[in-house]
């Protein structure tokens, strides 16, 4: 064979190898690139679940706030908001008003008319109250047929948003079930001014003028020295007011 043609068989022998071995990377790649390709199918997997767990978590999130926080019956934030709310006010020494306002003669409409009708009543009263909610009042049921409002005001902005909401509820009929239901509130407040910056005893001094109220039949009352304070062993549902 010539020297040429060795030289041709040679470099043959050279490609052919070079391609052999260039096809095998190229197999290797196209490998390596497959399980890349499955890892990143694997991992847009566990990106896409985790957004739905932190989407789920979330929604749970929400859904504990808004039942720790939330009455369900009117819609209004409940008890553990009301006193969140008025517990920030009070500490950050701003002036603040409590109102308490209870339904006379609750009872009555629960048992004539039923529960179903009593709860559209609080429904519609919550309604009422969330309409004087403003950026400075806050409006909330605090339990049963007693309902709160938290005025970030001084004693006369308090004073005047007690007479609204006793009107609102004592002078307008409600309608449950086609019938015309005459409503009559009694509210009691007190304020910062009055009763210091202190929590509960903001609520408590507004408690006891609304069971003053009560008692009297119906009235807008300020918490007052005279109204007393609790018997050492009763709380004010269970108080009689001393005459005047």
């Amino acid at each position: 064979m010539s020297q040429t043609a060795d030289s041709l068989y040679t470099a043959a022998g050279g490609l052919v190898a070079g391609l052999a071995a260039a096809g095998l990377w190229a197999l290797r790649l196209r490998n390596l690139l497959a399980r890349a390709r499955a890892r990143l199918r694997d991992l847009t997997r566990v990106v896409v679940n985790a957004h739905a767990l932190v989407e789920t978590l979330r929604d749970e999130r929400d859904t504990y706030h808004r039942q720790a926080t939330e009455d369900d019956t009117t819609g209004l934030p409940n008890r553990r908001a009301a006193m969140s709310r008025l517990t920030a006010v009070a500490e950050a020494r701003r002036p603040v008003g409590v109102i308490v306002v209870d339904l006379v003669g609750f009872k009555l409409v629960n048992d004539r008319l039923g529960h179903r009708a009593g709860n559209t009543l609080l429904s519609q009263v919550g309604e009422r109250l969330r309409r004087l909610s403003r950026s400075d009042v806050f409006a909330a049921r605090l339990s049963g047929d007693e309902f709160t409002l938290i005025v970030h005001g001084d004693a006369a902005r308090t004073a005047a948003v007690a007479g609204q909401a006793w009107r609102q509820i004592s002078q307008v009929p409600f309608t449950l079930d086609g019938r015309r239901v005459d409503v009559l509130a009694s509210v009691g407040y007190t304020s910062s001014e009055q009763a210091g910056h202190d929590p509960d005893a903001l609520l408590h001094r507004a408690d006891i003028a609304m069971y003053w109220s009560k008692a009297n039949g119906g009235l807008v009352s300020g918490y007052a020295e005279h109204m007393g304070d609790l018997p050492a062993d009763g709380r004010p549902r269970d108080w009689a007011p001393r005459n005047r």
